[in-house]
């Protein structure tokens, strides 16, 4: 069977799309030969310039490597996409062209450039690159720990998973403190993450911050969002907060309903220690509380979409008025 001359990559881990863009340049010879061989055309691509890339012979070595991003949206217009597609059919045998598109999701059925790259049989080759979620970023946390020359230990990879979503440069971060932390002695442990790693992930800020409302420790409370507020734009901290309080709100209904943990992990397709940590702090307020307090974000979101209340102004009043309610 032949190689693919056209290679679609889709999604949205732009690292692993790069590692394997990187892998197949060092294939056309040492650094300075991948180099010559190599072009890379970004957004708006023209096709005169991708064909002139495409159609140029391999310099002292068997193949070119020709780089496109965003060329579904690009040739979206139809004389163009016909144009493009015969180029890719009359692609030359020394010719490896990689197409970059962001995440499709449910646009899969529309979208026409995967379309003919399923249809095209072997010469074309698709691939979804999509960033890991929950256990499978657990998983990669350990995978990437160990070829760091580490161990880390299940729970501290579901922790330090939970911190930083689907950041995997955060995570590589994340993970080179800790075995410095530990020396390179011992596995990680979850109380290592909980001692060294940051609260940066989407949801990870919030944990922290909620425990001390609910616990009726207001001054600790808005000390730790004076700490949060200038590390973040202050509207995506509202929104990931709104987007905490809608997860204990959704977590407490699921509580009373008689789900367990493992209910909610599978219910929100996330890890189990994540949902671990959402249904206790749930547990800590009741469902009319929620409710209440998830009112307020609503109304304050809607007074900073409309101008009468800045972003941090908003949280310091919520975090303010919450720990009243909790006094």
């Amino acid at each position: 069977m032949p190689a693919p001359g056209v290679y679609l990559f889709y999604g949205d881990d732009n690292a692993a799309m790069r590692t394997e863009v990187n892998a197949m340049q060092s294939k056309l010879g040492d650094a300075a030969t991948a180099d010559l061989n190599t072009t890379r055309i970004e957004l708006a691509p023209s096709l005169d310039a991708l064909r002139s890339a495409a159609f140029a012979a391999p310099f002292l070595s068997a193949s070119r490597l020709v780089v496109v991003n965003g060329a579904s949206k690009g040739f979206a217009a139809a004389e163009a996409r016909a144009q493009f597609v015969k180029l890719l059919e009359d692609l030359p045998a020394t010719t490896l062209l990689v197409l970059l598109e962001p995440p499709l999701e449910d646009k899969k059925k529309q979208n026409w450039l995967l379309k003919w790259a399923e249809a095209a049989g072997p010469s074309a080759q698709v691939r979804a690159f999509d960033l890991p979620q929950g256990p499978q970023m657990a998983a990669w946390i350990q995978e990437r720990t160990k070829a760091l020359k580490g161990e880390l230990q299940p729970r501290a990879a579901a922790a330090l998973a939970d911190l930083v979503g689907s950041d995997k440069d955060a995570a590589e971060h994340e993970i080179e403190k800790l075995l410095a932390f530990t020396g390179y002695q011992r596995p990680i442990e979850a109380a290592d993450v909980a001692a060294v790693s940051l609260p940066i992930g989407e949801q990870g800020d919030f944990f922290a911050l909620i425990d001390a409302l609910s616990s009726g420790h207001g001054a600790r409370a808005m000390e730790m969002l004076q700490d949060l507020l200038p590390e973040r734009e202050a509207i995506l901290l509202f929104f990931s907060l709104v987007g905490h309080f809608r997860l204990l709100l959704q977590c407490r209904e699921m509580v009373g309903a008689g789900k367990n943990d493992k209910h909610i992990a599978s219910h929100f397709h996330m890890h189990p220690y994540r949902a671990e940590k959402l249904a206790a702090q749930s547990r800590r307020f009741s469902l009319d509380a929620l409710e209440r307090i998830y009112h307020r974000l609503l109304v304050l979101d809607e007074q900073i979409k409309t101008g009468e209340m800045e972003a941090d102004l908003a949280m310091e009043t919520f975090v303010a008025s919450l720990n009243a309610q909790a006094a």
